[in-house]
């Protein structure tokens, strides 16, 4: 840990240029080299992925990549190994695993802080309890001499005086801006965070409003430009697609370190991975010079090291390589691999992991509410328990479509698979193990522009697929915020009638032409079982990853329920079988 903040340190201080005149001209400026380790998007994924599949020279391998003590590890290389180094996050740092929602961010501060970030973008996900929820969190992250991580978000504003983020004044807990001054050089960085889908899709205070993206770091961009900093970078958690727009509409800009598309930029197209472009990508900004665009995936797997070569106060050249962090027992085949690093996790790193982990494993069992009644599972159709009570739906379908759609406040309705719900839930205490065993896929919540006809669509779709003879019953549909009728002797695409959602006005009928906001989950949304047109939607752009994992939703919303009612209602109101 100290050799780590000395390279921090190090990196920090201004040196003194001793000047010299050898010969009657001046010797030509050297050129400058900036050297950014970054990643995005961890999301409280603190250990390895134990079964990541790599594909080379035709061989599939199975291997462990990622883990927080990795990324700790591959940092220091980069700083050891350079002269002037920025360790940078793109934002979404929390929820998404238990480590969230059993230490609230303590335990990702923990990590962050063994490698001292020097600056860290506010991403939507930050405020998915609040501001108070981001104001603990920001509370954990290392403000000392050694180690101090800038807070960053130009055009975030919570109301000075109401929100715990801004008690007196606008920057009390981050800043617009941050400038780093590397070997006599000075390095500006603009924070901003991705404005209307954090006031729509997550929870911040009432109060707290989301300014453009475009307008804000015009202006801050200007307002460096006037204290002299021409070599600027944007830290962002707006989407790739954006940062390209940027970067392109905006004067001075030399690079972009991005997040919350959780894009992965590099070759590894021949690995299996879903590459979308080069690392790093190359635009031009509003001065025709060159603007390094760079972004690192997501889930501790990947760290970025992207090396800015300046002349004067104009990139160069763009270059460096992202690192896929792979275990040091990984087969030599996949170790060999371009952007591929085995790396040991770091020592220090592994020992805070292990203590957040022991005590996760103890805290899980603790209650997190109590079940009045026992929660039965039917897949598809009716129960034929007499416990259950023959002829009624699915409890446990609706009891977690409910948990969804509560932690989806802009939903207008949740539609779920069978399939995706694994056990019924007995009368008692619910533990935060109970809910991971009830959804154990490593499923998140995804939000679904959709026409009432295409919902009609998909669910013919998904009970076509359910009755085919390779088909599932785990494809049946299970909601909350609407109800339909079923009857499975009709033809196909009229087997669902009667739909319906619920509004502001109560239960209204489904109109064909309308737009709706649906919540499902990922594993649907790439058109599986039998959902097609889910896929197909996801494809034109109207699938939007909230990146909450699904059984974290259930967690957190059982917790704020506290006591768990067996449902009065489903989803479907009638239900006729084949040939009844």
């Amino acid at each position: 840990m100290q050799l780590r903040r000395l390279f921090r340190v190090t990196s920090s201080l201004v040196s003194i240029a001793v000047l010299t005149s050898c010969a009657q001209s001046p010797a030509p400026e050297a050129p400058f080299q900036l050297t950014v380790a970054h990643i995005n998007d961890h999301h409280s994924n603190l250990l390895p992925h134990e079964s990541t599949q790599l594909r080379v020279g035709g061989e599939s391998y199975t291997v462990e990549t990622g883990g927080f003590a990795r990324v700790v590890a591959q940092i220091d290389a980069i700083r050891g190994a350079n002269e002037n180094v920025l360790a940078l996050h793109a934002g979404d740092a929390i929820t998404g695993t238990l480590f969230y929602s059993i230490f609230k961010g303590e335990a990702d501060a923990a990590l962050m802080n063994q490698v001292c970030f020097d600056a860290m973008a506010l991403g939507n996900h930050e405020f998915d309890n609040g501001d108070a929820g981001l104001k603990l969190f920001l509370d954990s992250l290392a403000q000392t001499d050694d180690c101090r991580t800038e807070v960053l978000g130009a055009n975030v504003q919570p109301e000075v005086g109401v929100s715990p983020l801004t008690p007196k004044t606008r920057w009390d807990s981050f800043k617009p801006y941050t400038i780093f001054s590397l070997n006599g050089e000075k390095v500006g960085v603009i924070g901003l965070d991705i404005a209307v889908k954090t006031k729509n899709s997550s929870q911040p205070d009432a109060t707290t409003m989301f300014a453009d993206e475009l307008s804000t770091a015009r202006y801050y961009v200007a307002e460096l430009q006037q204290q002299g900093i021409e070599k600027i970078g944007l830290l962002t958690h707006i989407q790739y697609k954006n940062d390209l727009r940027l970067a392109e509409q905006l004067p001075a800009v030399d690079f972009v370190i991005g997040g919350d598309s959780h894009t992965l930029l590099g070759n590894y197209a021949q690995q299996g991975l879903p590459t979308v472009g080069p690392y790093p990508m190359q635009v031009q900004n509003l001065d025709g010079t060159p603007v390094c665009i760079a972004q690192a995936w997501q889930y501790s797997q990947v760290v970025g090291e992207l090396q800015i070569t300046f002349a004067g106060d104009a990139v160069a050249q763009c270059g460096g390589q992202p690192h896929l962090l792979v275990s040091t027992d990984a087969p030599q085949a996949v170790q060999q691999q371009p952007f591929i690093t085995a790396v040991a996790p770091d020592a220090e790193a592994q020992r805070v992991l292990v203590q957040y982990q022991d005590r996760l494993e103890h805290l899980t069992q603790a209650e997190i509410a109590t079940v009045t009644e026992r929660l039965c599972i039917e897949r598809m159709g009716p129960a034929t328990q007499p416990e259950c009570g023959i002829g009624r739906q699915s409890d446990i379908h609706a009891v977690v479509a409910q948990a969804f759609l509560a932690s989806a406040p802009q939903a207008d309705f949740v539609l779920q698979n069978g399939g995706g719900v694994r056990t019924e839930i007995a009368a008692g205490s619910l533990t935060v193990a109970d809910a991971y065993q009830l959804l154990p896929f490593a499923n998140t919540l995804v939000e679904v522009a959709i026409t009432g006809a295409q919902v009609k669509e998909v669910l013919e779709q998904a009970v076509s697929y359910a009755l085919s003879d390779s088909g599932s019953d785990g494809a049946y549909p299970h909601g909350a915020g609407i109800r339909f009728d079923v009857d499975l002797n009709a033809p196909d695409g009229e087997r669902f009638s009667n739909l319906e959602v619920q509004g502001a006005e109560g239960w209204q009928p489904l109109v064909a032409t309308q737009h709706y906001t649906m919540i499902t989950n990922s594993f649907l949304s790439s058109g599986a079982d039998g959902w097609r047109l889910l896929g197909e939607l996801n494809a034109q752009g109207l699938v939007q990853d909230t990146y909450v994992n699904y059984a974290q939703s259930f967690v957190d919303w059982a917790r704020k329920t506290q006591i768990i009612e067996r449902p009065s209602a489903h989803s479907t109101q009638s239900y006729r079988a084949v040939a009844e």
